[in-house]
């Protein structure tokens, strides 16, 4: 988010970018809100009922000679107001560290422009760093309260003193540092386009359909008791009715004192997602361990917690709300399933909580790949795992259509389908060389003559590279084909490749592969990848369940047979570089190949347990 003002009201401004970046994870939050809104709690399921510690920075900017400032006791009832709002959100505040006094008289009205010679100085990485100044000002000199920018990681909100103690304007900047958006919609200077019956809640507005429609509140059309006497109406003539109270609002400060449950479950879910690096050096519940997924149906984890002045451990192993256990390094057998963890640490003064979503995947399904992404909410669904190696925000997301960014990443899946999804690397936000892992579900090798294919695009100036390991019992195996470097499409319009891997030395074992983003120089570097399957190669045209004849093909006409009556087959025609021409459901009707010229093809047959590759000649 980037910033700009009304005279003494709100400095952010949600820019196209960001509204772009909330469409393209707006699978993976719908993941989390709607577990959020169901509090709905169980094993293996997103837990929601654990409140999340967040870590703050507080930079008080005061006079050179160390006077002024926001007090402590004003700042001590800012966290404690704003955790009496966000409580709710499942989302609790605590300073990390002291204070960082900044004394400097130029700061004391901040302009800003300054910024980032303001936080390159003094911001703390893995922290909401909040700095308090007497004046502010945006870029164009006009007095804000606050504003707050969220991208990666900069991870900076800055607010006006006087502004902090009104109990709503340091709440408000937080909304927009988890994503909310005003209330009136991204643009200040132009009437909402939603539409006040609630038609269009979800796409203009704030995107949030339990917030009514608002055509900008001001304190011209909310009065000195928080009602509405505008007369505004929307597109289709319908008198706005909007909620004076909320505090994504720009009604009179006084007057916000609530979020709506969506808003809250999307706090949640952004994060969840995005921002659930957050950590204090000094005082957090992360861990680490030694093992976290195995294809075998049982494992034991050793987890360990090194995190100093702890006094107490609760360790909720599986998140299913019961303290499992409260030694600081436990160690647990899991069955199979896929499983949350929970932990909750107290020093002397305080306690606090942190759960890993989907963290220990034990067992998880063995039969053959066959992935097109389709089903998928978040990339770490069905058993596969996203990780952010570098945690500088560079992950695997699920998507369908264009990317968020422009002149990079692909504008549909590999199938052309409007609404198929795919799977890929967000460059945005992330620095170079930045790794994103994207590792599959356990599979097995059942026949020798098997191989793995995928699809994948990357096109644009910044790309990196993608890197295919497989991972056997003895560990990962990188690199088993050559990595693919740089831009590969010469259009962003340009169909998927395809690259196949050999599994005829893997027969019978079961494994996983990870591919491996490495970020490239720019933003303009994402990398997607779609229909992952294992197919199996016949050296003769015809077998046990297929007959393909002729072949070579004769007078345009291919017949292909299945030897079971009862088995439902689709077929697709390619080029060897998978470029697809025709697909089908396999019949008694010959397939008419008269539209393609003479060469060589791919016949792919998908009976949706196996697929099965044969190379037909025209």
């Amino acid at each position: 988010m980037q910033s700009q003002s009304v005279e003494n009201n709100c400095g952010t401004i949600t820019s196209k970018a960001s509204v772009k970046y909330i469409q393209s994870i707006k699978p993976q939050l719908k993941t989390f809100e709607e577990a959020f809104l169901s509090s709905k709690f169980s094993k293996g399921d997103i837990p929601v009922k654990a409140i999340n510690a967040i870590p703050v920075k507080a930079h008080i900017i005061r006079n050179s000679n160390g006077t002024g400032g926001i007090s402590i006791s004003e700042l001590n009832n800012a966290i404690s107001n704003l955790n009496d709002i966000y409580k709710d959100a499942l989302m609790e505040f605590f300073l990390c560290d002291g204070i960082n006094y900044i004394d400097e008289n130029k700061l004391c009205s901040f302009n800003k422009r300054d910024e980032s010679t303001l936080t390159e100085k003094h911001n703390v990485a893995g922290l909401i760093n909040i700095y308090f100044t007497d004046y502010l000002k945006n870029s164009s000199d006009e007095n804000i309260c606050g504003y707050s920018n969220n991208v990666a990681r900069q991870d900076v909100i800055i607010m006006k003193n006087d502004c902090v103690t009104n109990n709503s304007s340091l709440a408000h900047e937080m909304g927009h540092f988890f994503s909310l958006i005003h209330t009136h919609g991204p643009k200040n200077d132009t009437q909402t386009t939603e539409l006040v019956d609630g038609s269009n809640c979800d796409t203009d507005g704030d995107g949030i359909c339990d917030t009514p429609a608002d055509p900008k509140l001001t304190d011209k059309n909310v009065n000195n008791f928080c009602e509405y006497i505008g007369t505004e109406t929307d597109a289709h003539g319908s008198t706005f009715n909007p909620d004076t109270q909320n505090i994504m609002s720009y009604s009179k400060k006084g007057c916000r004192t609530h979020f709506t449950e969506q808003q809250l479950a999307r706090m949640y879910a952004f994060f969840m997602t995005t921002k659930n690096y957050l950590s204090c050096p000094s005082f957090n519940a992360d861990f680490t361990t030694d093992v976290s997924q195995t294809c075998n149906e049982n494992l034991t984890v050793q987890f360990k917690s090194d995190c100093s002045d702890i006094t107490k451990w609760e360790w909720d192993i599986d998140s299913d709300g019961v303290i499992d256990y409260t030694t600081q390094n436990p160690i647990h057998t899991y069955q199979s399933g896929i499983y949350n963890v929970t932990l909750r640490v107290s020093n002397k003064s305080k306690s606090i909580n942190k759960t890993y979503s989907n963290y220990i995947k034990v067992g998880t399904q063995t039969d053959m790949l066959n992935e097109n992404f389709d089903t998928f909410e978040i990339a770490g669904d069905k058993g596969w795992t996203a990780n952010a190696v570098s945690k500088n925000g560079y992950n695997w997301h699920v998507n369908f259509g264009k990317t968020s960014t422009e002149n990079t990443g692909p504008n549909h899946d590999n199938s052309k389908e409007i609404l198929g999804k795919y799977i890929y690397a967000e460059a945005s936000g992330a620095k170079p060389g930045d790794i994103a892992e994207f590792t599959s579900r356990c599979f097995t090798v059942d026949k020798e003559n098997s191989e793995l294919e995928f699809a994948y695009h990357m096109y644009g100036k910044g790309i990196g590279e993608l890197h295919i390991d497989l991972k056997t019992k003895e560990g990962y195996i990188n690199d088993v084909i050559p990595a693919i470097i740089g831009s590969q499409q010469n259009n962003q319009k340009d169909a998927f490749l395809t690259k196949s891997i050999d599994l005829s030395s893997y027969t019978h074992q079961t494994l996983k592969v990870r591919f491996r983003a490495v970020r490239g120089s720019s933003w303009e570097g994402d990398i997607a990848i779609d229909d992952v399957f294992i197919k199996t190669i016949y050296i003769p045209i015809s077998d046990e369940t297929y007959k393909v004849y002729p072949n070579p093909v004769k007078n345009n006409l291919l017949y292909v047979k299945t030897n079971d009556s009862k088995l439902a087959s689709n077929y697709k025609i390619s080029n060897l570089v998978g470029q697809r021409f025709l697909s089908g459901t396999v019949s008694n009707r010959p397939i008419d190949l008269s539209n393609l010229p003479s060469g060589t093809y791919l016949l792919v047959l998908n009976d949706g347990k196996s697929r099965v590759l044969k190379k037909i000649i025209k």
